[in-house]
């Protein structure tokens, strides 16, 4: 009898020549469009795939019985996960949405009783919680927060947004000059031990097609121009990050004298980062745990020496890394982050500007206005607050042609 081991090999192995097997037959169909909006733009499914592979994708399966428990299993064999609820609240419906990558949707093989299709347009709502614990020792007095709620991102319309604090205080919200929309927070009293709870209600408009054309690993080619003298400071420092690290000019003097392509050149750097850099899964438990301590949530983002000469690090952390070197290498490049994920954006003359990291259903919240980068949340004064909750739930909507 095979082992596991061996029979997972196996598995794997078959699943790799089934998506290369339906790459070729795939070729042979026209494009996948999306719905006839003015702004839509169609998405080359096939393309997309061999290009990001491991784009992050949702899958609208239907059923003309409702789902047992084995169809969920079947599912989950192909690397289909339910995307919006727990497995439990499926069984019984008849058609439900799960997320998985491009590779794993087209390898595959369904029953016949299970129809699936690529989402393209759908409406995203949920809820986004934030807690906060008072940690400092007898403190007695004021305290003012300032953390950025929902707010739109490419091919991600903000329709709806609301908040609520609790313990009920004087809030008010304000847009920065990149769209950053900052809630601001003010107690005249909190005291050691107190908790503070924030939580943004949302719902937005996605269009899968607008996401992909700001995703820079989608760009199969992409010259080089003229830097606009706006975006020119993004090739300076800034906050943290340091471009003249020496580590980031030997780097960037070893890719040659050509002009940069970006996509190619953030390809080589994430390579040489996550073969380099630990990944701290530590630090991400225990912030995400409540068990994570800051006066000033600028300490999250790790010195960038001190990532290098440590070999560990979160995205917080990486992030930095990634706008020094690519910086250093003459393309501009800034911070930003949804929930649960801090990324860099590129600059491409005639493209704008390009993300590293792209997923549907992330929840926008920061990009950096500027060289420097800015932490998501502040407060004054800088006194010790535990992050108690963070945490996202949604529910996905799919859109049919016609809306």
């Amino acid at each position: 009898m095979k082992s596991l081991s061996q029979s997972r090999i196996q598995s794997c192995r078959l699943r790799k020549k089934t998506f290369l097997l339906l790459i070729s037959v795939f070729s042979l169909m026209s494009w996948v469009s999306l719905p006839c909006k003015a702004d839509s733009v169609s998405i080359d499914w096939i393309k997309a795939a061999k290009l990001h592979p491991d784009l992050k994708v949702l899958v609208l399966i239907e059923t003309r019985q409702p789902f047992t428990l084995a169809d969920l299993a079947t599912c989950a064999d192909f690397g289909l996960i339910p995307a919006d609820r727990d497995p439990g609240l499926i069984v019984g419906l008849e058609r439900a949405v799960f997320k998985s990558t491009l590779q794993k949707w087209m390898a595959a093989q369904l029953p016949e009783h299970l129809k699936g299709r690529l989402l393209s347009r759908f409406t995203m709502t949920g809820i986004y919680r934030l807690g906060f614990k008072v940690e400092a020792k007898g403190y007695d007095g004021p305290l003012t927060l300032q953390v950025t709620g929902p707010r739109d991102g490419p091919g991600q319309k903000l329709l709806k947004s609301e908040h609520a604090v609790r313990p009920g205080t004087a809030a008010w919200s304000a847009e920065d000059l990149a769209g950053n929309r900052w809630l601001t927070v003010n107690y005249s009293r909190v005291r050691q031990g107190g908790i503070v709870k924030i939580y943004f209600a949302f719902k937005y408009l996605v269009d899968v097609g607008l996401v992909l054309k700001h995703d820079l690993l989608l760009k199969s080619a992409l010259a080089s121009g003229q830097v606009p003298s706006e975006i020119a400071i993004y090739l300076k420092k800034g906050h943290k990050i340091d471009p003249e690290l020496p580590e980031a000019i030997a780097w960037a003097s070893g890719r040659g004298n050509a002009p940069p392509d970006a996509r190619n050149e953030f390809k080589h750097l994430y390579g040489l980062l996550t073969g380099s850099i630990k990944y701290d899964n530590r630090k991400k438990t225990d912030y995400f745990g409540g068990l994570s301590v800051y006066s000033n949530l600028d300490d999250m983002y790790q010195n960038a020496r001190d990532t290098l000469r440590k070999g560990t690090g979160c995205c917080p952390d990486t992030v930095l890394l990634e706008c020094a070197f690519l910086r250093a290498r003459g393309i501009p490049c800034r911070t930003a982050g949804r929930f649960g994920h801090f990324f860099s954006e590129v600059y491409v003359p005639g493209n704008g500007w390009l993300s590293t990291s792209v997923t549907p259903t992330g929840i926008p919240l920061l990009i950096s206005p500027g060289p420097d980068n800015v932490p998501y949340q502040k407060w004054e004064p800088a006194i010790p607050l535990r992050t108690t909750i963070l945490e996202a739930r949604i529910r996905i909507e799919p859109l049919e042609e016609n809306q």
